[in-house]
């Protein structure tokens, strides 16, 4: 009996849209308007279909632990912590709870690791392309994707680091024309970066890099770590080259923001550096006088108009409604229980997916599975990133930072989990 008689038409059916959901969360992200939805959509719609195929079914307990972070921050991100009637703000309580419903579809049917890599390639290279067609043909100073420069480029860093590790730990199992796909690739997704001509990106890829070599080390790979490192040297080399002088001017044009700023507080506040200052300087303040809950989202907003009025803010904090602060903006916010659960919202996901020798260990006596660590990888990678994003952007403040936080790791926790369980079916022994 073949595979395709073997499984009934309505399992093949939900089997390929759970496919093609792995293959468009990352692979349209940048490339569509609004292409961070478009993946979510359909897993959450397959999810609805075929809804009586994995209602009831047992849960993997980390997939119980992301989808209870997931209906937490989703109660979170929906209120507005304006006074004590804590009134609803938007609709992320149900993007959230459909994602929630996508984690107990993906359990059942769980997509491959395949069409979650070809996504990832098909995410960069279509960010690269929107970069260099805003870049060259149109009136956009700087490549923004269909969002904003920073969200495109904090994105597109991560489906091109998704790229790079995919190539270097599925090396040996890729055809030629693949491996030098996956690099084209991974060069179109940091060209995306480049044209974005945004900062934050910069200050997360060495970190990233080097928490990835770490974690790749412990786990025995000391041969792609040395290949990895070698490539990263020579394309920081290539990249110096080519835009070394336009990035030691915006370094420089940092430092002296910085310098103006401590000598003159609110008159240096109109530059970029200075204008984050002067947010991340009135957040603090602000979340010190309302510790515990913040002044809620509307709050925030009339009391910054207040302080400028009064002369305690610099008028440049107007334009914006978020504190270009991760953690600052929670803070002044929604206080300290919002920056708790912030931090766990990061936390979490790093405890699920981090890789250990332990964890990795899946059938003793063969050799460590490349496509589990790959999932972990980027599993570990996606939760990182935005903690360094968050450093000087509110990633959250976005609908694509949202969606494309929990969906993707929706997707790679049920890849994950079918991963496993493929290979544990596999290394059992044989009835005779």
């Amino acid at each position: 009996m073949t595979r395709a008689a073997a499984v009934p038409p309505a399992s093949m059916l939900a089997l390929r849209a759970s496919q093609l959901a792995a293959f468009l969360v990352p692979g349209v992200a940048l490339s569509v308007p609004s292409g961070y939805s478009v993946g979510a959509a359909v897993l959450a719609l397959a999810a609805l279909v075929f809804v009586r195929q994995w209602w009831g079914q047992p849960w993997d307990r980390r997939a119980v632990l992301l989808g209870s972070l997931i209906a937490v921050m989703g109660v979170l991100w929906s209120l507005s912590f304006d006074g004590w009637s804590l009134k609803p703000r938007n609709d992320q309580f149900y993007k959230y709870l459909l994602a929630i419903a996508g984690l107990g579809f993906l359990q059942l049917y769980a997509p491959k690791v395949r069409p979650l890599g070809w996504g990832m390639l098909a995410g960069a290279l279509g960010a690269g392309l929107v970069a260099a067609w805003q870049a060259g043909w149109t009136d956009a100073h700087r490549a923004n994707g269909f969002t904003n420069a920073i969200q495109f480029s904090g994105l597109a860093l991560i489906l091109a680091l998704g790229c790079c590790f995919g190539v270097l730990l599925l090396w040996r199992s890729l055809a030629a024309w693949q491996r030098a796909l996956g690099l084209v690739c991974s060069l179109f997704g940091m060209l995306a970066v480049i044209l974005s001509d945004t900062r934050g990106s910069w200050v997360v890829l060495p970190v990233v890099l080097l928490i990835g070599a770490m974690l790749l080390w412990r786990c025995g790979l000391r041969k792609p770590v040395g290949l990895g490192l070698v490539a990263a040297v020579i394309g920081i080399g290539g990249l110096v080259a080519v835009k070394g002088g336009e990035m030691a001017l915006r370094y420089h044009t940092a430092v002296t923001e910085v310098e103006q700023y401590q000598a003159q507080h609110q008159g240096a506040a109109q530059t970029s550096v200075g204008q984050r200052l002067a947010h991340w300087q009135l957040a603090w303040e602000m979340g010190r006088d309302k510790p515990l809950t913040g002044w809620g989202l509307q709050g925030y907003i009339n009391e910054k108009e207040r302080r400028v009025e009064a002369g305690r803010a610099s008028a440049s904090v107007l334009g914006y409604d978020h504190a270009h602060n991760e953690v600052l903006d929670m803070f002044a916010k929604r206080g300290l229980v919002g920056v708790v659960l912030l931090l766990v919202f990061y936390a979490v996901p790093l405890a699920i997916f981090w890789p250990t020798q332990r964890r990795m260990a899946q059938c003793p006596g063969t050799p460590m599975d490349r496509q589990i660590l790959y999932l972990r990888m980027l599993g570990t990678m996606v939760p990182l990133c935005y903690m360094g994003f968050g450093l000087t952007q509110v990633f959250f403040a976005h609908n694509s930072g949202h969606m494309f936080y929990v969906y993707m790791l929706v997707v790679l926790l049920g890849a994950l989990i079918g991963r496993e369980r493929a290979l544990s079916l596999a290394c059992r022994p044989q009835k005779p």
